[in-house]
Parts: C-alpha cells; sequence; structure tokens
C-alpha cells in the first residue's frame, strides 16, 4: 500500500460517481439537475478533503491510517451514489405523470409526410444513376485510345 495507489483510487472512485452523474443527467431529461448537480459539487469537495488527507504528514502507523483512509473513501463514495439513487428514483416519479402531456403532441401527422417525399427523392435520383453509368463506360473507352498516343511518340522519337 503506497501513497500513490491510494491517490489513485481517490481519483478513479469520485470521477466514476461523477461520470455517473453526468450520465444520469443525460439518459433521464426529466430527472432532477440542480440535485445531481449538488452531489457533483459534493463529490468535488469530497475529493479535495481527501486528497488533503492523503498528504498530511502522519505520525505512529501509516498502515492503519491509510487503511482506515481507504474505509472511508468507499464508505463516503458509497452515500454519495444511495444520495443519487434517491435523486434518479424522485425524477422517475415525476416522469410518468408527465408523460401522457407528451403524447398529445401531433407528431403522427407529421410522419406520414415524410414517407411520400421519400419516393419521390428515389425517383429523381435513378435517372442520375443512370446517366453517370454510360459516362463511366465513354471514359473507359477513352483509356485504350490514351495508350495509344505514348506509341505513337515513340515512333516520332525513332525518325
Amino acid at each position: 500500500m503506497n501513497l500513490r495507489d491510494i491517490k489513485k483510487d481517490i481519483d478513479y472512485v469520485l470521477s466514476a460517481f461523477i461520470e455517473d452523474c453526468t450520465v444520469c443527467v443525460a439518459a433521464n431529461p426529466k430527472s432532477n439537475d440542480k440535485a445531481i448537480a449538488g452531489l457533483m459539487e459534493d463529490a468535488v469537495d469530497l475529493y479535495n478533503e481527501l486528497r488533503d488527507k492523503v498528504t498530511v504528514k502522519i505520525e505512529g502507523s501509516k498502515k492503519t491510517y491509510y487503511n482506515n483512509l481507504r474505509k472511508e473513501i468507499l464508505e463516503r463514495t458509497d452515500a454519495l451514489y444511495t444520495k443519487l439513487s434517491e435523486a434518479v428514483a424522485k425524477g422517475a416519479k415525476a416522469e410518468p405523470e408527465e408523460a401522457p402531456k407528451a403524447e398529445k403532441k401531433p407528431a403522427a401527422a407529421k410522419k406520414p409526410a415524410a414517407k411520400k417525399a421519400a419516393p419521390k427523392a428515389e425517383a429523381e435520383e435513378a435517372p442520375k444513376a443512370e446517366k453517370k453509368a454510360p459516362a463511366k463506360k465513354a471514359a473507359a473507352a477513352k483509356k485504350p485510345a490514351a495508350a495509344k498516343k505514348p506509341a505513337a511518340k515513340k515512333e516520332a522519337k525513332a525518325e
């Protein structure tokens, strides 16, 4: 157990918590963003506090001090995860009440119009593709002619 490993543990555990908070906000648009932002601030404060505890000069057994510090990291981070779960649960309870309001939007009327426009676009693209194909054949026909020109230059040089 060295000091570097404890610092890495603090970084890893608290950065994982902050990442989980951002994922919760992104995945649940109805979640309580203010509560989750407050938890993120608590995590940053905890990070600073733990890093300060790591750099303190220790009198006595370093091993027991660092073991207790590791336990504290896990216990306090677990408490933050419990608060995050509660915040997400409150957001999930509020979501079903607001769901019927979202269904009142006339989104279904827009979808058929988009489907009708798609076949027209495909019909317009098909002739364009057919026009391009003969142009490629013409370009392929020109290549052998280009190959004959260098031979003519060689004959001119020979004379």
